[in-house]
């Protein structure tokens, strides 16, 4: 839409939440804001945060060309909603005694995604809708992402999965944005409660689902591989762009990591 009002003279600027769909789509000019989808100037009530985001976005008018894709420099503020005490009463699959550690978590992962299968098609059918396809597959093919990624996190080389949109790196970062809108509108959909927004529920999904774990050894993997293809090229960055982070600056730590 953006590319047909700037066609007729007419300077445009929009908020982005996903930056990989803004990347594609390459408008004039976007600014990606760091927040949960459905809040793009950040939590409600708080007008001076969302006035500083739209004084970012109005500054974009300042760029006569484009395209031009700048990042919100600041997370969203946690407020009482998003620190509510909240958990997803998805059971955690045990660790079971397997050839070895990583297999022990891959098979684990597979019965946690399956556990939510029921509850992400409910939320389909009760929307109408998912924000899951970036990579070009569909929810079916949950079990082969996480299997994927597992074993490319515990350091394998697996073959990719048929149908995906792009080659590496960049199927593995559409498959990981896929992988968080499959558990987000999951758990967006459990019976009985309500559910946060904010710093929970990505809380949740780093901290306390086996795909979190996944991503923190995947992000790893990928850092390691690139630190050794930098030093290799004499310090200097290889070729290409940076390894891929499933994980959010927010959550770099891993939990256990972190002080409690």
């Amino acid at each position: 839409m953006q590319h047909y009002i700037e066609a007729e003279g007419v300077p445009t600027a929009a908020i982005s939440l996903i930056r990989e769909h803004t990347e594609k789509i390459n408008p004039p000019r976007s600014l990606w804001v760091p927040f949960e989808l459905g809040r793009p100037l950040g939590p409600p009530d708080n007008p001076e945060f969302q006035m500083d985001v739209l004084r970012s976005l109005l500054g974009l008018f300042a760029r006569e060309t484009g395209p031009v894709i700048e990042d919100y420099p600041y997370d969203s503020p946690v407020t009482a909603e998003s620190d509510a005490a909240w958990s997803c009463i998805l059971p955690l699959p045990p660790l079971e005694s397997t050839s070895s550690p990583a297999e022990a978590l891959k098979q684990s992962l597979l019965q946690e995604v399956g556990s939510l299968a029921p509850w992400y098609e409910e939320s389909v059918r009760r929307l109408g809708r998912s924000t899951f396809g970036l990579s070009g597959l569909t929810a079916d093919s949950m079990p082969e992402i996480a299997a994927f990624l597992a074993d490319v996190a515990a350091g394998e080389n697996p073959e990719l999965p048929s149908g995906l949109s792009d080659q590496l790196p960049g199927a593995i970062r559409y498959m990981a944005d896929d992988v968080k809108a499959y558990y987000m509108e999951a758990a967006n959909e459990q019976p009985g409660a309500h559910t946060p927004g904010g710093d929970r529920m990505w809380t949740w999904l780093y901290h306390e689902t086996r795909m979190g774990r996944v991503f923190y050894d995947l992000r790893d993997r990928l850092a390691t591989e690139y630190e050794e293809r930098t030093a290799a090229n004499g310090g200097q960055p290889p070729p290409g762009p940076p390894p891929v982070n499933p994980v959010s600056a927010r959550f770099a730590r891993r939990p256990e990591a972190m002080v409690h």
